[in-house]
């Protein structure tokens, strides 16, 4: 999906200003979400990584993203909270998807999505500018005023644009979006390296990787990564390949490798996800 189509259809906004309780256990989200927290102390867990929540710090979650947030409520606190699609494509489906554990978390009933390359991982960014835009689009949806949806829509695009820009003089957008693709491309070669990425667009790995991750949240490795399991995740529950044939049509150099990453990212082994996921379509 290019990031032109943006047109963001809002299930559920509200501005939370008193503490509540948030799950010991990590949670999945069924579509995006958007938390936007003031006055905050706190951290977001999410795979292997870690991010450090303070005053205005804007957290975008894509769907089926497993997370844990932890919060230290200080006075004034308080929390925007956006549950939507980037596209109007399921519009018909009106209440609010949720947010489940990850024990109760069910693939079957994750509506089919498009992401936009810029909007396709977790991205924690110190943001103050959003914040009244934000306020000012879950009052709007809240009171329900006329063309309350399309008003709604078009503040929090605004919102999100100003999430994926770089915040640098000169833009890396374009960059970006090439980096992704190429790696989306060739993720099954079990030698693609940082070093080969770089190369391929004449950076240096570490400056590159920076640049990605200032943009993203990610790394060009953690993308590599991604890219491998999507892929040996849809071949473990659409096929009935062995093991070892998914590592090498992954990416992976060895089975033992791709079973201990599928693990490490996943936190069940490709067997075991095999046995709960057989049989559904992606």
């Amino acid at each position: 999906m290019d990031i032109s189509y943006l047109n963001p259809y809002i299930r559920y906004s509200k501005l939370h200003r008193v503490p509540f309780f948030l799950r010991t256990e990590p949670s999945v989200c069924y579509d995006c979400r958007l938390f936007y927290f003031t006055n905050t102390d706190g951290t977001l867990f999410t795979g292997n990584e870690k991010y450090k929540i303070t005053n205005n710090t804007a957290v975008f979650l894509p769907p089926e993203t497993v997370y844990k947030i932890t919060i230290d409520f200080q006075p004034g606190y308080s929390m925007a909270v956006f549950n939507f699609d980037l596209t109007q494509s399921n519009n018909h489906l009106k209440t609010s998807l949720g947010t489940v554990s990850l024990s109760q978390f069910n693939k079957k009933d994750v509506p089919p999505y498009a992401l936009c390359s810029e909007l396709s991982s977790v991205i924690v960014r110190e943001i103050p500018k959003i914040e009244p835009t934000l306020i000012k689009c879950t009052e709007n949806f809240i009171l329900k005023n006329e063309y309350y949806k399309d008003t709604s829509s078009a503040l929090l695009k605004l919102c999100l644009l100003e999430i994926i820009k770089n915040d640098s003089h000169v833009s890396h957008s374009d960059l970006c979006n090439r980096v992704l693709k190429f790696i989306s491309e060739n993720f099954k070669n079990p030698g693609l390296t940082n070093e080969e990425i770089a190369s391929f667009f004449n950076y240096h790995p570490y400056h590159l990787s920076n640049i990605i991750k200032k943009e993203t949240g990610k790394t060009l490795h953690q993308f590599l990564i991604y890219y491998k399991l999507r892929y040996a995740k849809e071949l473990l529950a659409a096929t009935d390949y062995d093991i070892s044939h998914i590592a090498w049509q992954s990416g992976f150099q060895t089975p033992a490798h791709f079973t201990y990453t599928f693990r490490q990212n996943v936190g069940i082994t490709p067997k075991d996800y095999r046995k709960q996921h057989s049989g559904m379509v992606f």
